[in-house]
């Protein structure tokens, strides 16, 4: 089965895409939005992923195996976020022993 073939047109658009939230994310970044910073900054950085993942990697027309495959990165990665700020949040619960 022969990949669909990527259009210098929609790489170039991706890539002006990807620069523009590059400059956003740096603008917004000098901004002081208190605990807002963080949250514009995960969505930029998601819409980036997104961008990469489903033009460059050629997820959006590829075949199902890369979307599967794809998938489950995702799901592994959120188990191990998952993981760890369940470890992060306990820490403080726990008396030390001895004490």
């Amino acid at each position: 089965m022969r990949v669909a073939e990527t259009s210098l047109r929609s790489i170039v658009i991706t890539w002006l895409g990807l620069l523009a939230l590059t400059l956003t994310s740096s603008l917004i970044g000098l901004l002081n939005l208190g605990s807002m910073n963080i949250v514009i900054a995960v969505v930029i950085a998601s819409v980036q992923a997104f961008l990469i993942l489903g033009f460059l990697m050629h997820a959006l027309y590829g075949q199902a195996l890369v979307r599967v495959v794809i998938v489950g990165g995702i799901i592994w990665f959120l188990i191990l976020m998952t993981l760890t700020s369940t470890d992060y949040l306990t820490r403080g619960w726990l008396l030390p022993s001895g004490k």
